[in-house]
């Protein structure tokens, strides 16, 4: 088996179609592929159907924006397998309106600096229905008033304190792991390096997580070596994948190139869910 398990489409934040995705991951030898998209959990069944087209099982996956409550550390928590959206679905849903009212907000931001924006403008970039500031960087792009995808715009406006630069809140970590687990999914805890909070670990496993991400670009050899450790420490599994953005990553385009580990038993699980027709 050949798992990534850690992609993003257009139907969140990433610049490539599922179709195209799946024929390149295809092409790859990938057997087993999880579009994670952020707070969303809608678009499996038609991700299925393309995914069986193209010879790659296609694993029904969600990934929710999350942090600690007490610390502000955030935390990204992958969910798999879940045999039904209800309870993540409600977490996931005040999330989604305020990242799109905050993009909304940013285009008014960017309107009132002089750009030639309006929401009619950057909303067609938005394939999934939730704007991101991936589709405002693509539109200044396309429109030639920036001149780069993630170039000064980006750093100056929308980091580092810049008049963009402004967060949504996101719900505790704790209730995202709680959520996937009461739809009978497996938490995982996403890119643990990126975002340092292993010492959240813990803590979610009390909630229910099931496994820590450990093949991700954003891990170093400490990370993995730690995540090990505690994958270890608390009966965890670890899996693994690309975090795949196509063009809405800066750096990183790489399908294929962090497969989960060998003994991930995901791709198994959902092998068994679909001969027992589960999924």
């Amino acid at each position: 088996m050949k798992a990534d398990l850690h992609v993003h489409s257009v139907q969140s934040d990433g610049s490539f179609t599922r179709g195209r995705i799946l024929a390149a991951a295809a092409g790859l030898g990938i057997t087993h592929l999880a579009f994670c998209e952020h707070d969303d959990t809608r678009f499996y069944p038609e991700a299925a159907a393309l995914g069986r087209r193209a010879g790659v099982k296609v694993l029904r996956a969600v990934e929710l924006s999350a942090c600690d409550p007490q610390t502000g550390v955030k935390a990204h928590v992958l969910g798999y397998l879940f045999r039904s959206t209800s309870a993540i679905d409600a977490l996931c849903a005040p999330v989604l309106r305020r990242r799109h009212a905050n993009c909304l907000w940013q285009i008014e931001v960017l309107h009132g600096l002089g750009y030639r924006i309006s929401p009619q403008d950057v909303l067609p970039y938005a394939q999934g229905g939730t704007l991101y500031k991936q589709h405002i960087y693509q539109y200044l792009l396309n429109s030639g008033q920036s001149e780069a995808l993630f170039g000064e715009i980006s750093r100056r406006l929308f980091k580092n304190g810049g008049p963009c630069d402004r967060q949504i809140e996101y719900p505790d970590a704790r209730l995202a792991v709680a959520a996937i687990r009461e739809d009978g999914g497996y938490a995982v805890l996403a890119h643990p390096g990126q975002q340092q909070n292993f010492s959240l670990v813990p803590a979610l496993v009390e909630a229910g997580l099931c496994g820590l991400e450990l093949c991700h670009p954003s891990n170093g050899a400490a990370d993995r070596a730690q995540i090990r450790e505690l994958a270890a420490r608390h009966g965890l599994f670890c899996t693994g994948g690309s975090d795949f953005h196509g063009a809405y990553e800066a750096g990183r385009d790489r399908l294929g190139a962090f497969l989960a580990p060998g003994d991930c038993p995901l791709p198994r699980v959902c092998d068994a869910m679909e001969q027992n027709g589960g999924l």
